[in-house]
């Protein structure tokens, strides 16, 4: 894995016009990356579990014979199975409804309904989500 090189970095920096308070925050991260010697194969793996956990995103691995596809409005019906799209949220919210599982009790003016059926806590019974936050089991 490449040295840290504290110039180039803030060379970068300024060349991006990157604001000052986000340039400290990836200057900090840096100097503990280079503490970690990954190799190119365990940072690459690293950056992605990373960049997903930081922002609140869920890590779940697709069950064998699954499929899901991005859920459309109108195509959405009581009964289905969907799930809220691992990272639909990236604020607290996303700890509690990324990447749950549901059956679709309602559609009410747009939002869909769900009752959780994935064995998480906590159980969501009524949780309202936009379609565009779903995906939905297409077999």
């Amino acid at each position: 894995m490449p040295e840290y090189d504290d110039k180039w970095v803030r060379e970068q920096f300024a060349a991006a016009k990157v604001r000052v308070g986000t340039g400290n925050a990836v200057l900090k991260l840096l100097k503990t990356w280079s503490e970690i010697k990954a190799t190119e194969k365990s940072a690459a793996e690293i950056m992605e579990v990373f960049s997903k956990v930081a922002l609140n995103h869920a890590l779940v691995e697709e069950p064998k014979g699954e499929v899901w596809a991005p859920a459309q409005p109108g195509f959405i019906l009581v009964g289905d199975q969907v799930r809220v799209m691992y990272d639909a949220f990236s604020d607290a919210t996303g700890k509690i409804h990324n990447g749950r599982r549901g059956i679709v009790v309602a559609v009410r003016h747009g939002d869909v309904v769900i009752r959780s059926n994935d064995d998480k806590e906590p159980f969501l019974d009524g949780a309202h989500y936009s379609p565009y936050k779903l995906d939905k089991r297409v077999r």
